[in-house]
């Protein structure tokens, strides 16, 4: 279970590959809402992790956080009673693209309550985003293009774009010069990248490190490990 370590905290999570999420008040199961096929509607359960009821609100948005009405999310507002738990329906109400994956988010926000008289420290919110995917029924993946350059000012800028038709979530990559194997240069964190989209992570070499003319870089995603060999251009 990913647990995050939060009390009547405020969180907002991309939520990483992993079966189900805790924070603060309440778990969720599963973290990831995927349509396939000719499903329309996919559940979710919500439990209440304390011994006092929790009140809920959900909320479907595009992947960008505007509102949108191509999902359905009820019940909008509900209760969680003390340590227990309520059913979530996720809808779609749009047809999907023949060859493009749709993203969204599902936003799980706690609605304050009154805090006890005697209460005396700061009260914030409880938010979770986790991602939702509507796959193309006639099917599509990511194509990661990678590159890297030197910067002015010592720092090797890593990028990476997605030419293809579906999401890919990098969890970590280790970047090793292709003529010094022994230097590794690591990441660990983790990034979505829907289709059309890139991504640039600046990493900093050991000092006295050689500047390098090529990287290999290895890695793990949510749709499997990966390998690239990436020429590195001057500043």
């Amino acid at each position: 279970m990913l647990r995050f370590r939060i009390r009547r905290g405020l969180a907002l999570c991309a939520l990483a590959a992993a079966s189900t999420a805790a924070a603060g008040s309440f778990s969720i199961s599963p973290i990831r809402v995927e349509f396939a096929g000719a499903g329309r509607v996919q559940v979710l359960t919500v439990r209440n992790e304390e011994a006092r009821p929790v009140v809920v609100q959900l909320r479907a948005l595009a992947w960008s956080l505007e509102d949108t009405r191509d999902l359905l999310a009820t019940p909008p507002v509900f209760t969680l009673p003390a340590n227990g738990q309520q059913i979530v329906r996720i809808a779609l109400r749009r047809e999907s693209e023949p060859t493009r994956e749709l993203d969204y988010r599902l936003l799980l926000e706690e609605v304050p309550q009154a805090a006890p008289q005697d209460f005396t420290g700061l009260q914030v919110a409880l938010r979770l985003s986790l991602p939702v995917f509507v796959h193309a029924p006639k099917g599509s993946r990511a194509a990661l293009v990678w590159s890297a350059a030197w910067q002015p000012d010592g720092r090797l800028a890593l990028r990476l774009r997605n030419d293809g038709g579906a999401h890919v979530q990098v969890l970590d990559f280790d970047v090793r010069p292709a003529d010094d194997p022994a230097v590794t240069l690591h990441n660990s964190v983790a990034r979505y990248l829907l289709p059309g989209s890139q991504a640039e992570w600046l990493l900093e070499p050991p000092q006295h490190t050689a500047r390098f003319a090529a990287v290999r870089v290895s890695g793990a995603s949510d749709q499997g490990d990966f390998n690239a060999d990436v020429s590195v251009a001057s500043p």
